[in-house]
């Protein structure tokens, strides 16, 4: 099961630590959506007609139409500590995006309407649609692989 929690206000040292706050503060899917606009979703990866028709129907009612798949893993990866900072810029998109992860795990950070940070632990089956217009970033977790 995906899980969603506050950012403590001031993360210090490696980003791709978990930052809880204290006491942590958890939220569920239906909060986030609520809190920043963000879906979620969970895709069964071993039904591959299933996933297939799932995807498409997500495209069509959320007129999303490009598609591509991205390796990050230290190993394989040129430059990848150069990357990775360059994910974890805060930006803001442009036009609403899905993101889903099809092996490794990776953290996804959005912003809230307040301002706060809120970090989803994006694993494996684990897709999301990032709303235009919010602040967001990206890293891995510790096992540096997605």
């Amino acid at each position: 099961m995906v899980q969603i929690w506050y950012m403590e206000s001031y993360p210090c040292g490696d980003p791709r630590l978990p930052h809880h706050m204290f006491p942590p503060k958890k939220i569920t899917p239906d909060e986030l959506a609520k809190k920043t606009g963000t879906l979620y979703f969970k895709i069964d990866t071993m039904d591959q007609i299933g996933m297939s028709k799932r995807i498409a129907l997500l495209k069509m009612e959320r007129n999303l139409t490009k598609e591509d798949t991205y390796t990050l893993d230290a190993e394989t990866t040129v430059d990848f500590e150069d990357k990775l900072e360059e994910l974890f810029e805060e930006s803001e998109l442009d036009c609403e995006q899905a993101r889903m992860i099809l092996e490794g795990a990776a953290y996804y950070d959005i912003e809230d309407f307040t301002g706060r940070w809120v970090r989803i632990l994006c694993e494996f089956g684990d897709l999301i649609i990032l709303p235009a217009g919010r602040l967001h970033r990206f890293t891995t977790t510790p096992k540096v692989s997605v």
